[in-house]
């Protein structure tokens, strides 16, 4: 069968690096190395889900490049305005963020996994993965500040279940109610509950809505409205201002 080795979960190492985040919650490196920690299957079954569906399997074959798509600036200048790709371009250029910024940030996360090689199909759904990060909170209006972390992070549980965001997201959580906001813990269920009634995305031909406009590409991925799943309004904050889950002013 076609099976990956099954992947130990490392709480020790876990720890160390949300140590290290609380500390500087601008670390990426940090968030990859407990996603990574505490992972298990959840990359394995994933793409076991991922083959089973009409368009995983076209995009196995084909192998669009994403990542390229998503690095051309001057092509995604050329889409309609409010379509999905330039609303993408401008989220990157107002959060002064890069197409590759994940992939040197995933780089220089400790990987428990390193040692164990991926076939060119499982290694292209885990690139894929992580490529649509950015995507994903174009689509769901989380933004880029911590606030907008943790929610893309619970919307990211309710869609493969990683137990790593998850870990990470429950501790963003309870820091936002530290600071007396408990409306914040029904704000976080809600993009729970978003992600999961969403189509897969990470099988769906993403980069083929690119120039679609964003409603409409929201609509085909089944994600909720914003502004239905979050009728008070959006949260925006940085924990380090203590405003991690702060209603938007």
């Amino acid at each position: 069968m076609d099976i990956a080795p099954r992947r130990p979960i490392q709480w020790r190492l876990a720890f160390k690096a949300l140590v290290g985040l609380a500390q500087d919650t601008a670390r990426t490196d940090h968030v990859f190395t407990i996603i990574s920690a505490l992972s298990g299957n959840t990359l394995e079954r994933t793409y076991q889900a991922f083959k089973k569906t009409a368009h995983g399997k076209r995009l196995l074959v084909e192998k669009p490049d994403l990542m390229a798509l998503l690095s051309n600036t001057a092509w995604l200048e050329g889409l309609p305005e409010g379509s999905l790709g330039r609303e993408y371009l401008k989220f990157m250029r107002e959060g002064k963020l890069s197409a590759g910024g994940l992939v040197d940030a995933q780089d220089a996360g400790i990987d428990p996994n390193r040692d164990l090689d991926l076939d060119p199909a499982r290694r292209y759904v885990a690139d894929r993965l992580r490529d649509m990060h950015d995507l994903w909170h174009v689509l769901t209006d989380y933004g880029c500040d911590d606030t907008g972390e943790i929610t893309n992070l619970w919307f990211s549980v309710g869609q493969f279940g990683n137990p790593g965001m998850a870990f990470i997201a429950l501790f963003g959580t309870i820091d936002g109610v530290a600071h007396g906001r408990l409306a914040w813990v029904r704000y976080c269920v809600r993009a729970l509950v978003r992600g999961m009634r969403a189509a897969p995305l990470i099988s769906e031909p993403i980069e083929e809505m690119l120039a679609l406009p964003i409603d409409e590409a929201r609509r085909r991925l089944r994600i909720r409205p914003t502004h239905k799943v979050h009728p008070e309004g959006i949260r925006r904050g940085y924990r380090r201002d203590g405003k991690l889950g702060a209603l938007a002013a």
